[in-house]
């Protein structure tokens, strides 16, 4: 997870793991985020656009988005922002985001690293990258 607002990140990490998920890790720099994320390898990396140090989450979707089975969420307040092509991320969720969005989030991006296509319907208030829409349009 990358995110350097330490309410939003305890919150975050709060509602992953309540949801059976374990954090990995947390960054608050983009720098911090690239030597964890090749350190620790997760399945997702949600990751705010805008971080410390005039670092941004586009500087890690760049650096990781080639990593083998790491998928990148985007969480921020930013959506707008974010290039056509999400730098290689697979979704964004704006913020603020409620408890219900992403509890309803969660086990469909699961079910996108773990048995991909996602067989449920996309949850309200996450949205696609074009290359993941695609990508699942052409499985089913």
């Amino acid at each position: 997870m990358v995110e350097d607002e330490a309410i939003l990140s305890m919150q975050l990490e709060l509602l992953i793991e309540d949801a059976g998920h374990v954090v990995v890790g947390t960054a608050f720099s983009a720098a911090e985020a690239i030597r964890m994320a090749h350190e620790t390898q997760p399945d997702i990396a949600f990751v705010d656009l805008q971080l410390r140090g005039g670092s941004s989450g586009l500087d890690v979707a760049r650096a990781v988005r080639d990593l083998e089975g790491v998928m990148i969420v985007f969480v921020t307040a930013n959506a707008a922002m974010l290039p056509e092509d999400f730098e290689g991320g697979a979704a964004v969720i704006p913020k603020p985001f409620s408890v219900a969005i992403m509890e309803g989030t969660l086990p469909y991006l699961e079910e996108c690293v773990r048995r991909p296509p996602p067989k449920a319907a996309r949850p309200t208030g996450m949205r696609l990258a074009p290359a993941y829409e695609a990508r699942w349009a052409a499985a089913s």
